[in-house]
């Protein structure tokens, strides 16, 4: 209870005073402890363990794996195996996959997959198939997202496995292969949700498919009765910013509700200002970024490059002046233009 609520001086108390811990009091604090970020204090009460279970294991290298700490998730990982002759579970796999993809090692990949394969856990688990496909992806082994795919039975391949492929292409800069893996998927009968049309509208941002995007992203509104949120509205906004549709851009982020729109898509579509040399949306665009919060310097930087980029230097100056100034620049009815 006390671990649980983050009061971890009383918890400690309380486990140390018991004159019998057995294996769940143990799991108990040190997952009390990993939920409130102590992962090192964690690892020091598991090594106190006189005994430990998978699932102990399992906690530490979580906690390692969502601190950000790789190597030392995979460090435990091993020694779980090799020296304490413990076999992982489905859920310790699932806990090892993200860190083996924050490294982006191929080899430890597909050392852990064919450690998954010779002990069984593909052939019975979708998660650790679509784990997989999702770690190859992220390791930029596209060949075998390819190829793990292609193996996976038909009955076996569900959203996710689509999805993940999708996602794997897009992110290793496959558009096409992303929108044929879709029309594939929708042959199916499979809905996509989205996770799924978010791949495919970043796919064709980074493919510079744009009338594919505009498409699809109709198409997931209309046809998929899906609401788009604010990373569906930046993968359209980033997308027509690239192909230099700035207003149709604009256009895109002004229909952005109330509620969803951030200053991140605003900065998207001012980048793309400064890559076209658009004054004129650059300087709405700002006033846009600093009607939603006090604008950092970044902003002011790249509305004083759009400047110097058409040959405006004095009002580059000007501007610069009041970022050192470190004076919010929105007046109302100020333009530069």
């Amino acid at each position: 209870m006390y671990s649980s609520s983050g009061l971890l001086v009383e918890a400690a108390q309380v486990f140390y005073e018991m004159q019998h811990r057995n294996l769940v009091s143990w799991n108990v604090f040190i997952t009390g402890l990993i939920k409130w970020g102590e992962v090192e204090l964690a690892c020091s009460v598991f090594n106190q363990m006189p005994a430990r279970s998978v699932v102990s294991w399992t906690l530490v290298i979580d906690g390692y794996t969502r601190r950000n700490q790789p190597i030392k998730a995979l460090t435990l990982f091993r020694k779980m195996i090799e020296v304490d002759g413990i076999e992982p579970t489905e859920v310790t796999l699932l806990t090892i996959f993200p860190a083996i993809a924050n490294i982006g090692c191929i080899k430890i990949c597909q050392s852990v997959h064919g450690y998954v394969e010779k002990r069984g856990f593909n052939a019975f688990d979708v998660r650790i198939t679509n784990a997989l496909l999702d770690l190859y992806a992220k390791c930029g082994c596209i060949a075998s997202v390819s190829r793990f795919f292609q193996e996976i039975p038909d009955q076996r391949r569900n959203l996710v496995s689509w999805t993940s492929t999708i996602s794997g292409f897009a992110m290793n800069g496959m558009g096409r292969e992303a929108l044929e893996s879709f029309e594939s998927m929708e042959k199916t009968g499979l809905r996509p949700n989205h996770v799924t049309f978010l791949g495919v509208l970043s796919a064709c941002s980074h493919g510079g498919l744009v009338e594919e995007g505009i498409n699809f992203f109709v198409k997931m509104v209309k046809d998929w009765c899906l609401v788009p949120d604010i990373k569906h509205y930046g993968c359209v906004i980033d997308m027509l910013g690239r192909a230099g549709r700035l207003e149709e851009a604009e256009k895109i982020a002004l229909q952005v509700p109330h509620e969803v729109a951030n200053a991140v898509m605003w900065r998207t579509l001012l980048g793309a200002c400064n890559v076209h040399n658009n004054v004129e949306i650059g300087q709405r665009v700002t006033n846009k970024i600093l009607e939603m919060e006090r604008g950092h310097g970044g902003d002011y930087v790249l509305m004083s490059n759009i400047l110097v980029g058409v040959g405006r230097f004095k009002d580059a100056e000007k501007l610069r002046e009041m970022i050192d100034k470190r004076i919010a620049f929105k007046l109302p009815g100020y333009s530069f233009v």
